[in-house]
């Protein structure tokens, strides 16, 4: 054996594993299941959102009570960004766009000053990547694996992170291929041109409301999310969503080598599009078509009259 090997081996083990998201626009009702759900299963690692330095009482009280780590984000910003997607004149500011690029992209901090550019410019759907990314800067030795995940539409049936190895990177399909999926594709075509979205058009469409890394996967996952962002900040800035358009051109276009593409819903993930796939046992729980309970249900409400024991 290595000499501190086993050291080295028990350090690792005795990691967190976080679950990070964004809820900057939300109240804690239209939530409450994403935590309620987590306390249900015992979730033993840490929970960090972000939320508005400006968040109601009520709702900030309510995380704080299930436990959850705040990652506040200046009201400010977020008001900038939405106030320049709906001005439009993201639209007509092409060539200054591509201008700051390539003069952010240079130097030992370039990735510091595209993030900040991010920041600025795009609307929180695309900039919670860098705000992730702090995060984990900041707190790197803390963790083993990451989710980062939509929030209100989210609720977990069991631990996510319980049958994953060392080193892994997980995307989740969806059902239906890109050109079938008309949100995807216009993501994809208004951030990469034709040529790129025709290239992928009949390859699935990956949702990139939840995906799962160790840690070093995921720091280069999200360092490469920002940069891509930013260096299309032109055609992409006034449209909400547009994150998982750079989620599926980078994921097809092999930035991520020895990544796993997981077919829906046989991992960790079910990207509830439709009940076909899945199954709803006695003990109301939603499990595949191997009998596996699925942990984390994404899209749960697009089902009201579903039952499921994470409701309750």
């Amino acid at each position: 054996m290595v000499p501190g090997a086993s050291n080295n081996r028990n350090a690792y083990n005795m990691k967190k594993n976080l679950i990070i998201g964004a809820a900057t626009g939300y109240k804690y009702e239209p939530m409450k299941y994403f935590f309620t759900s987590l306390k249900k299963i015992n979730f033993d690692g840490d929970v960090a959102i972000l939320v508005s330095d400006k968040i109601d009482e009520d709702t900030k009280n309510n995380l704080l009570a299930h436990g959850v780590i705040l990652i506040y984000i200046k009201s400010s910003s977020i008001s900038f960004s939405r106030k320049y997607a709906q001005s439009r004149l993201w639209k007509i500011h092409g060539l200054p766009h591509k201008l700051l690029f390539k003069l952010l992209n240079t130097g030992k901090n370039k990735l510091s000053k595209l993030s900040k550019y991010v920041k600025i410019f795009h609307l929180i759907s695309g900039s919670r990547y860098c705000y992730y990314y702090d995060y984990l800067l900041a707190n790197k030795n803390k963790y083993k694996f990451i989710l980062t995940t939509d929030v209100r539409d989210v609720i977990f049936q069991a631990d996510p992170f319980a049958a994953l190895n060392d080193d892994v990177l997980h995307f989740y399909e969806q059902d239906d291929a890109i050109r079938n999926n008309s949100y995807t594709s216009y993501w994809l075509k208004h951030g990469f041109g034709k040529k790129a979205l025709a290239a992928v058009i009949d390859k699935k469409s990956i949702c990139s409301g939840t995906t799962i890394g160790s840690i070093d996967n995921m720091m280069d996952y999200l360092e490469k999310m920002i940069i891509v962002q930013a260096q299309i900040t032109p055609g992409i800035t006034g449209l909400g969503g547009f994150d998982q358009g750079v989620h599926n051109y980078m994921i097809y276009n092999n930035y991520f080598p020895g990544a796993d593409v997981i077919k829906n819903p046989t991992g960790e993930v079910v990207t509830l599009e439709n009940l076909d796939t899945v199954t709803l046992t006695d003990n109301q729980e939603l499990v595949n078509q191997y009998n596996k309970v699925i942990p984390v249900v994404h899209l749960y409400d697009r089902y009201p009259d579903l039952k499921l024991k994470a409701l309750l």
